[in-house]
């Protein structure tokens, strides 16, 4: 996988991160507390993947710079 495809799939993974972290939040609103925590959770998990990924790539980026 190369690196530009890597960060694109970080930045993907970010927003569905996010996006899992609104709708517990929406979730929490309706009184469904496990939904919430559930979709908490996992989108934190999913946004911390998604970072790793997006730094892996600027670290591969960076590499391909220098030589």
């Amino acid at each position: 996988m190369t690196a530009g495809k890597k960060r694109l799939l970080g930045k993907f993974l970010e927003a569905v991160g996010i996006a899992a972290t609104m709708l517990g939040l929406v979730q929490g609103l309706y009184g469904d507390e496990w939904g919430e925590l559930y979709l908490f959770l996992g989108g934190i998990f999913i946004f911390v993947v998604g970072r790793q990924i997006e730094k892996q790539s600027a670290k591969v980026d960076a590499k391909i710079e220098i030589t």
